[in-house]
């Protein structure tokens, strides 16, 4: 029985719903790919290093991090190894522009503390389950973000055609929460040779928020028909990056 969606589902059923089938109603279990342990630690530890006010020891967050997010998702590290991508975060947290970027990213902060991973609800009129998720950050100037890990650079048309943001300012917008102006903040951390830090801001339309409504009941329609077609043109349908392969195409090859 689904209890409710997340961004990251809804996201899953639109790339492959047959793969979603095999997450969210099998539950069959699969290692994750290695970027998603490593973005899931470098997030943990930048968000550790903003709580503490930027007096914690960053590497050794990091470290500690990268150990214990390897160990509990059990990463498959293909033909690589966990120091390979260990050494590439140490290269990144330690890159003098990704410190600066880091050093001035500032949480507003309320009773419960800084405003991390905070979560939130959000209704869809016709959708009978709540779409709930985590937002990464609330600046000091109110302004919600996120932190991202890429293997290259963002542009800002890339950032303003992301949906996610959409679904945390509808979430805060309905719970009354004040959004300047509709702005959300990307802050991407760069893995190229010489590292880079983006902080990119853009404003939406509340209006969109008609279409985004819209799109997430079409998914919930979906999954009430048990509608799980294969995907086999879309990126994520090879070997290569779909942790259901074998249970799937793979096994007719």
């Amino acid at each position: 029985m689904i209890e409710h969606l997340s961004y990251s589902s809804i996201s899953a059923y639109l790339s492959c719903a047959a793969s979603w089938q095999f997450k969210y109603i099998e539950h069959i279990k699969s290692p994750p790919a290695v970027e998603l342990s490593f973005g899931s630690a470098f997030h943990a530890t930048v968000e550790q290093f903003v709580a503490g006010e930027h007096k914690a020891d960053l590497i050794g967050l990091w470290a500690d991090n990268w150990s214990k997010q390897i160990e509990k998702d059990n990463t498959d590290f293909g033909l690589g190894s966990p120091n390979e991508h260990f050494n590439t975060g140490v290269r990144l947290f330690t890159d003098d522009n990704v410190r600066r970027g880091i050093l001035s990213i500032k949480a507003d902060k309320d009773a419960k503390g800084p405003k991390l991973e905070r979560f939130v609800e959000l209704r869809v009129p016709g959708v009978p389950v709540p779409v709930v998720g985590y937002i990464d950050i609330i600046t000091a100037d109110h302004v919600p973000g996120d932190f991202k890990t890429s293997a290259r650079t963002w542009t800002s048309d890339k950032a303003l055609n992301e949906v996610q943001p959409l679904f945390y300012l509808a979430a805060l917008n309905q719970a009354g929460v004040e959004t300047p102006d509709f702005r959300f903040r990307h802050y991407v951390f760069v893995k190229t040779k010489t590292p880079q830090f983006q902080a990119i801001e853009h404003t939406h339309n509340p209006a969109q928020l008609g279409w985004l409504f819209g799109m997430i009941r079409k998914v919930w329609e979906g999954i009430e028909r048990e509608v799980f077609p294969e995907n086999p043109t879309g990126w994520k349908c090879s070997p290569d990056y779909c942790e259901f392969w074998h249970l799937c195409r793979g096994r007719y090859e």
